[in-house]
Formats: structure tokens, C-alpha cells, sequence
């Protein structure tokens, strides 16, 4: 047996020299946009690490040095100059009525659960109850943060645990249910059916970086598909700022074969302000990432984005933004100027992209979701709304973000009004959209 070299990066010659040497084959599977140099080895099947018997074919795309005209993205987007910061704070009145929601054509949206205190992210058990993360959210007159986890079953809410320290991120694994904390993460043991932990927490993983400015407190995870590693998002400290090492990636762990993270964190990707959202795109399963961009530079300025998570990427942050692009209140970085990823799906400048998930077939697709917290830097609120990328069959997106479910602003352009935030997304047993509203504190479900 032999394992798979990494590859991205390479040119072809460069990669089949190391593939020769270790008794495999090269396959080229064509060219794709990127904003790699022409030439360079852009993906690899199977990944980094992989065992293949001797005479096996690595499978590779080369970039073509372009860009892909139907994203609307550019290797150096033209972007306006930095312009006037405007903070503009939202304020939550309540909503006219449950149904004042709009959704696209062809759904139906309907009010699944009110009552939570800032239900920020959801789970969903094999049984269908509906495992809620209650945390914090940055409004005033709200109280002290519940810092809990709630169990949804039909009409009855229990109080699975609590006394957490700023949890987000929430997923089941190997018959185990585990929360990221803002500087650990814990589990519990999991029986379908189960509404309550039955012992403490167990802690599994600590001495993650904590906080961060605003909502840079949140750590979600993700399990990869054959379960050899969790993934870890870490949102910056600052705005815009030289940070630790750890701060603005997203890292992985090796998992033993009980689900425990064990050794230190590998840093999948760099450069990114603060990444939320994670999910795995099922025709490639490869993991994207939503992230929130860096601040007063301006009403446009940076877009937010949703991106391919490439190993050993750098995105940017803080020194630079979308390629070239400096921020001026950051020295030149030498070591990467020139080599910062582009990502594939820009989003409105300061519309604050929390939850993804990928649609699972049907009407749905196989696009993206994204849950747009909403703006609090731009002299015109923006966000407060899902939007829809569309992906096609090769799972590569191949359009702007389109809308899908809005109504929670009153009104962008004359009033700091909103009817709540849209924050996590989840897939429900039979197959609808749940959408949690942190502000409100609801969950709509759209079917």
C-alpha cells in the first residue's frame, strides 16, 4: 500500500514525480477555473493521506489560470474604495404576525417553535426532537445568557444541560452528542429518545482560543464523512489585527476510535476574519464554509463569502482581502502578498452569513443555504433574510446568491426596526428547512 501525497499546488510534472515514486499513477481530469496559477494542481481524489494499492490512479484538476465568468468573481474583484463606517444597531420590535414571512415559489413557510431564549444553533436526533443551542446574542434588556441546550420533542422542551460556557456549535457522532463551547468542546452519551443528560459532561477537548470581538465567541464543528477527524471554526479576537496562530482558521482534529479529538490541531485554513457555518457539499463532500468579513472600510467593503475550504489556503485576513486587495490598516505580509485565495461565492458586505447547509435533492437541489444574520456596519441594514446559491451537477457553484426566505426587515432604507435575525439552519426528519431566529427567539420550519 501507498499513501496519497499532497498534491495541490503542484504542476503536473512536480506531481507525478512524487506519485512514480511511490508507485502510483497520474490521472488528469481536465482544467478548472482558479485563481492558482495556470497549471497547478487544483483538487485530488482521494485526499492527502489515503492508503491506495501500488499501481492505483490519483485522480487531479489542473488550473486553466481563469476565472470562472458565471460566478461573477473575478481573481482581483474591482471593488469600490474605502469609504464612510457607519454602525447602525438593529432593533427587535415585535413581528405583525406569525406568517409575515415570504419564500420562494413551490414552499411554504410556517412557525415551528416560539418561546426559546436566543436559539442560535440546532441539531436533529434520530427521532426527530429538535436539540437547540441557547446562548447569547449581543441585545440589550435580554438578561443573562441562558448558556444551555434544549431538547424540542413534539410541543414539550426540556432542558437538556446547562451551566455551558457560550455554546454553539451542536452534532450527533457516534452515539454521542457533542457542543462546542467557546474554549472546549464536551459530550454526553446519546439514546434515541433522550431528552436529558443523564451524567456531567464530559470534556474532550480544551484550551481552544477563546472569545473574540462580538460574536467571534462561537465555535462550531463538524465531523468529516468517514469519521477520521473533527473540524473546528476559531473567529478572530480583533477586527482586523496580527493575532495568534490559531485565531482566523479553521483547524482539524484526529479522532480515535471512540470520537475523541487526541494530539494538537492541524490548521485546515487560514485567513478568515470568522468562519461559521460548515457543511459538506454531497455531490464532491468536500467542506465549505461561510465567513464574516472584517469591518469599517466602508458600506461595500469586504464582502462576506462562502468558499470551498482548500487545505492550506490563506484567505486573506487581516492583511489582505479577495487576492490583492490590502487593507490599509495592515502592514504588506510578504510571505503570502499575491498568494491569497479568492473565494468562489461573494455575499453582500456586512450581511453577516451564519448558518449553511446543502439541499439534499428534489426541490431543494443540491445548493446552498445560507442564513444572513444581518448587517450592523452599513448605513443601510442588509442580510436579515436565507438566500439560495445555486450548484450544478459537478457540485460548483454556478450563480450569485439568489433570495428565499426575507420579511424579517421592516424597512431597510428608513427604519432600525427588525422583526429578528435569522441565525441556524438544520434539516428536519422530514426533510423541511428549520431556520432558528436568535432574536426572537423561534424556529420556522419551510417545507
Amino acid at each position: 500500500m501507498a499513501e496519497v501525497p499532497q498534491l495541490l499546488g503542484l504542476t503536473r510534472g512536480e506531481a507525478l514525480r512524487r506519485l512514480v515514486a511511490q508507485g502510483l499513477r497520474l490521472e488528469v481530469d481536465g482544467e478548472g477555473s482558479s485563481a492558482r496559477p495556470k497549471g497547478q494542481i487544483i483538487e485530488q481524489t482521494p485526499a492527502p493521506g489515503t492508503k491506495l494499492g501500488v499501481g492505483q490512479a490519483v485522480h487531479v484538476r489542473l488550473s486553466s489560470g481563469g476565472d470562472d465568468p458565471t460566478l461573477g468573481i473575478t481573481k482581483a474583484p474591482k471593488l469600490p474604495e474605502r469609504g464612510k463606517s457607519v454602525l447602525r444597531i438593529p432593533k427587535l420590535i415585535p413581528s405583525p404576525t406569525h406568517n409575515f414571512l415570504t419564500v420562494s415559489s413551490g414552499f411554504t413557510v410556517t412557525l415551528d417553535t416560539e418561546g426559546l431564549n436566543t436559539p442560535r444553533w440546532l441539531a436533529v436526533a434520530a427521532d426527530g426532537a429538535r436539540f437547540v443551542v441557547e446562548s447569547h446574542v449581543e441585545r440589550k434588556g435580554i438578561g443573562p445568557a441562558p448558556n444551555r441546550v434544549s431538547v424540542l420533542s413534539g410541543e414539550t422542551k426540556t432542558v437538556w444541560a446547562d451551566g455551558l460556557n457560550l455554546p454553539f456549535g451542536i452534532a450527533f457522532f457516534k452515539n454521542y452528542l457533542y457542543v462546542a463551547n467557546t474554549d472546549s468542546v464536551v459530550r454526553w452519551p446519546y439514546r434515541p429518545g433522550q431528552t436529558m443528560a443523564d451524567r456531567p459532561a464530559e470534556t474532550v477537548l480544551s484550551g481552544i482560543p477563546e472569545r473574540g470581538m462580538r460574536q467571534h465567541w462561537t465555535r462550531n464543528l463538524l465531523f468529516a464523512l468517514d469519521g477520521s477527524k473533527m473540524y473546528l471554526t476559531i473567529g478572530s479576537k480583533e477586527n482586523a489585527a496580527i493575532e495568534e496562530e490559531l485565531r482566523g482558521t479553521i483547524v482539524t482534529y484526529d479522532l480515535d476510535s471512540g470520537g475523541k479529538p487526541h494530539g494538537a490541531p492541524q490548521i485546515l485554513a487560514r485567513g478568515m476574519r470568522n468562519p461559521v457555518g460548515l457543511a459538506l457539499q454531497p455531490r464532491t463532500g468536500k467542506l465549505w464554509s461561510v465567513v464574516n468579513e472584517r469591518d469599517y472600510l466602508g458600506d461595500a467593503l469586504v464582502p462576506d463569502f462562502l468558499t470551498e475550504v482548500k487545505p492550506g489556503a490563506h484567505y486573506g485576513w487581516p492583511w489582505y482581502y479577495l487576492g490583492s486587495h490590502h487593507d490599509p490598516r495592515l502592514p504588506h505580509n510578504p510571505a503570502i502578498r499575491g498568494k491569497v485565495t479568492v473565494p468562489e461565492v461573494l455575499l453582500t458586505a456586512h450581511s453577516a452569513p451564519l448558518g449553511l447547509v446543502f439541499g439534499r435533492g428534489g426541490k431543494w437541489g443540491f445548493d446552498a443555504f445560507v442564513a444572513l444574520h444581518g448587517s450592523q456596519n452599513r448605513s443601510e441594514f442588509v442580510g436579515y433574510s436565507v438566500v439560495r446559491v445555486p450548484f450544478d451537477e459537478r457540485g460548483r457553484p454556478i450563480g450569485p446568491p439568489r433570495p428565499f426566505l426575507s420579511g424579517w426587515l421592516k424597512s431597510p432604507k428608513n427604519s432600525n426596526d427588525v422583526y429578528g435575525r435569522p441565525a441556524g439552519l438544520a434539516w428536519a426528519r422530514d426533510g423541511s428547512l428549520l431556520v432558528t431566529d436568535d432574536w426572537a427567539g423561534r424556529i420556522y420550519r419551510v417545507r
